[in-house]
């Protein structure tokens, strides 16, 4: 049961809700009432319920959808987990209910505003695959995704679009840099306890 099961019902395509196993989806997003329990909700950054997300991971470029959120009952909050078909697409088969992938690589990207969310009828939301659902949105992810950058290194300066190749590569740039401060601030932090 996902955070906006309710919506993708209203749209009358014949599910009830996503399918973990078909949609590509992030749990984005977390709400809670525990005494110290931090929250994040993307809406107040003008994210949308089911809007187009951009994940970078394992050298590739997919497109999901915010599709859930995080409760407070776990141990500590946290966002970015996956659905079960965005994980493998991202780290093939062996990620699994029981083995996730757990390292500081992927990037997700979240647009702002309504134009973001396919809707009713912007998304194959009836798909029986992961592939059929993600073709479905890689238009409108291209089109969101041309909003990062700008036409430094690339691109169409009478657009100020990014070409998507070029795009690519600076956002696995991004992963890799991420991933680099990550470690230095573990090493710092290993360094500060010892």
């Amino acid at each position: 049961m996902t955070s906006f099961m309710d919506t993708v019902a209203s749209y009358g395509k014949g599910i009830s809700d996503l399918d973990a196993n078909v949609h590509p989806y992030v749990v984005f997003g977390n709400e809670g009432t525990k005494a110290g329990w931090k929250t994040f909700n993307p809406q107040s950054y003008g994210i949308e319920p089911l809007s187009v997300m951009a994940v970078v991971c394992n050298n590739q470029l997919i497109y999901g959808i915010w599709g859930d959120e995080n409760g407070d009952d776990g141990d500590h909050p946290m966002i970015g987990e996956a659905s079960i078909s965005l994980a493998t697409a991202c780290f093939g088969k062996g990620v699994n209910g029981n083995s996730g992938h757990d390292g500081n690589d992927v990037l997700y990207i979240a647009f702002p505003g309504s134009d973001a969310v396919p809707g009713k009828d912007g998304a194959n939301w009836a798909a029986s695959n992961f592939a059929s659902f993600e073709s479905s949105i890689q238009a409108l992810g291209d089109k969101l995704v041309q909003r990062v950058g700008s036409t430094t290194g690339g691109g169409d300066p009478g657009t100020g679009l990014v070409d998507l190749p070029e795009l690519r590569r600076l956002l696995q740039l991004a992963v890799g840099l991420v991933t680099v401060l990550v470690l230095l601030v573990q090493a710092r932090t290993i360094v500060r306890t010892t």
